[in-house]
């Protein structure tokens, strides 16, 4: 899924990525919605108010949750498939069988051990949850308290207080009535509750204020419920206690209170309340408090007093807003809300056309050809060589490691191939399997995915496997153009195809003044600390470097083209021959340079591209069960 995420780091756990992006992304929003607040600051309290919210709100909405959605809803559009492509694969003198990798920096700190980073998680979880709870338990204490003094209280059904609190319901249009109750403790009147609000009016309170005084009151706290403020601030406490070590989450919560009362305050003033007697009568409640503010009560005395009060006499109930800060709105809300979405949506155009394209080139294997007559033996000779062709009526492979075939049928990098037995690392096999006549005309059509299922059709068969696949975090390497551009030619037009249906020159051991095979479009050729190729595609590229390094290699670098090049590096570890091959048999001639650059180093010098370490969520194949293939 994607997600606005910049600054995660590649050794990061996948819940630790993604707990950073949202954390960053939340406090973007909450400083967009300062600025905000900065330039609206002469326009009503109830703007501001809103705009503060909405940040506190986005701390509990994701970006990945609003790109997911966008994502849900994105139409398909799926793009024309590309024709298929074939590559012939001569290896001369094999691989390694234990694979070199080459150090990187950036990959010693990825491959940190697994118990060390769960020890890490746990620590932090552990953390954060003694915060949690501490806050959780501190917000119950004061309900508790808040709502004890509403036991205690006394239901007014007559007097000033009760009069006054009716006429301003009717005022502003209040269906259901409040109740109202006299508390004996001496601190300010408040609202408690959500759903059947109760106003505590303190005993002994009405006879400091005049009947006008008590009505401005009243309506500040009228207000209070109109605009479901006990609501909205127990919503912010449960961020609050969520993300207790966000500075900037405490600091909203000041803001709020001070937007709050004071939009309260506006429209107390916009009912053609006298300034000074609304100033007054708050400056009176104060003077009466002995006791502070109870938490969980929507009183009078919130926010910044001295400011409030300049405001109320100053008649400011705050200017409509103009249409171009209505504009600035709607800009900053699509900015927040609406980019997440729409990227999402263009992920999501993106996997399903990438969906429906798989959809359209790759049949079930019921639909495909099937290797009707096959023949799999263990490889014989000892000159560590590797041939793997497509023939016309099927595939030809000498000499091929077991631990390539897994890969090459399921479609993914080796690292990708987990739970396989010790001798799938070492066996290597001569594979003759062909369709049934009538069915070689329906190969040249087929894919490479296709291919793919068909051969892992035969190993099913022939090997007993059985498999599943699961999503685990691995190492990768990310494979980008590297800064002084790219240095490979692309491959020209009208160079041969390779010969499928013939071994190409250089299948079989050099020997004599033999010179090197003519290279084909589509053709690679390697040795240990070389590799030759024509017509090739960098995802094709991807997949040797992965061979190469032991771990997955994702192309990155947006090119499409096929491209021609060579690639001299000096190898970590010569390759070793294969298992069971005699001391005295054939010695391959390997001419290595020792002094030469590292992969790494190759690849970014002589073709312009760069590796770069990183980690990432991946399908993972793990074998369940693999035998030894069965009788011809």
């Amino acid at each position: 899924m994607t997600t606005l995420g910049f600054f995660t780091p590649a050794w990061c756990p996948v819940w630790t990525a993604a707990l950073i992006n949202h954390l960053w992304q939340s406090t973007a929003v909450v400083l967009i919605a300062w600025l905000l607040t900065l330039l609206l600051r002469a326009n009503p309290a109830r703007v501001r108010y809103a705009i503060w919210m909405i940040a506190s709100i986005k701390f509990l909405v994701p970006f990945a949750f609003l790109s997911g959605l966008g994502a849900h809803w994105a139409t398909r559009n799926p793009s024309p498939q590309a024709g298929p492509s074939v590559y012939v694969i001569v290896e001369e003198f094999g691989q390694p069988f234990h694979e070199a990798r080459t150090p990187d920096p950036v990959a010693a700190v990825a491959n940190l051990p697994g118990h060390s980073i769960q020890l890490t998680s746990i620590l932090f979880a552990a953390v954060w949850l003694s915060g949690f709870l501490v806050m959780l338990i501190m917000w119950i204490a004061r309900w508790r308290r808040a709502a004890g003094m509403t036991r205690n209280a006394t239901p007014v059904t007559g007097g000033r207080e009760c009069d006054a609190l009716r006429l301003v319901e009717r005022n502003v249009g209040m269906s259901k009535p409040i109740l109202l109750a006299h508390t004996p403790s001496e601190t300010e009147p408040g609202v408690f509750g959500v759903i059947k609000p109760v106003l505590l009016w303190p005993v002994g309170l009405s006879k400091r204020l005049n009947d006008a005084q008590i009505e401005a009151i009243m309506c500040h706290e009228v207000e209070h419920v109109r605009r479901r403020d006990n609501l909205s601030a127990a919503f912010h406490a449960l961020i609050e206690a969520i993300f207790w070590f966000h500075p900037l989450v405490r600091w909203m919560s000041t803001k709020l209170n001070e937007e709050r009362e004071r939009a309260c305050d506006e429209s107390v003033i916009e009912r053609n309340a006298r300034p000074e007697t609304y100033a007054e009568s708050i400056l009176k409640v104060c003077a009466f408090c002995v006791e502070p503010a109870t938490p969980c009560i929507s009183g009078v005395s919130g926010g910044n007093l001295k400011v409030r009060i300049l405001h109320i006499m100053a008649r400011r109930p705050g200017t409509a807003l103009s249409f171009g800060r209505k504009a600035l709105l709607v800009s900053a809300a699509l900015l927040v809300l609406a980019a997440p979405v729409g990227i999402g949506m263009l992920h999501g155009q993106s996997t399903s056309s990438a969906a429906a394209e798989s959809e359209q080139s790759s049949a079930s294997p019921a639909d495909l050809p099937k290797y009707d007559v096959s023949s799999i033996k263990p490889y014989k000779a000892d000159d560590g060589r590797v041939r793997m062709m497509i023939t016309p009526d099927g595939v030809s492979f000498h000499g091929a490691p077991m631990r390539l075939l897994l890969p090459q049928a399921f479609g993914v990098e080796e690292d990708r191939i987990l739970g396989e037995p010790a001798w799938v690392k070492s066996n290597r096999y001569d594979i003759e399997a062909k369709v049934e006549p009538e069915n070689a005309s329906k190969l040249k059509d087929l894919k490479v995915d296709q291919r793919n299922a068909m051969m892992l059709q035969l190993l099913v068969d022939r090997f007993h496997l059985k498999y599943h696949r699961e999503k685990r975090e691995l190492p990768m390497y990310a494979l980008v153009v590297a800064k002084d551009g790219l240095k490979m030619k692309p491959t020209k037009t009208d160079q041969d195809p390779p010969e499928t249906g013939a071994p190409q020159q250089g299948d079989t051991p050099r020997s004599g003044n033999a010179g090197p095979p003519r290279m084909r479009k589509g053709m690679m050729m390697m040795n240990p600390g070389h590799l030759e190729s024509t017509g090739t595609s960098i995802d094709i590229l991807a997949h040797i470097l992965s061979r190469q390094l032991g771990r997955t290699v994702v192309d990155k670098t947006g090119l499409t083209g096929e491209y021609d090049f060579t690639l001299d590096y000096t190898p970590d570890n010569m390759p070793m021959p294969p298992p069971g091959a005699s001391e005295g048999g054939p010695k391959p001639q390997m001419q290595v340079d020792q002094t030469g650059p590292s992969l790494f180093t190759a690849v970014e010098e002589q073709l312009g591209l760069k590796l770069q370490a990183t980690k990432g969520m991946v399908d993972v194949i793990v074998i369940d069960h693999i035998d030894l293939p069965t009788e011809n």
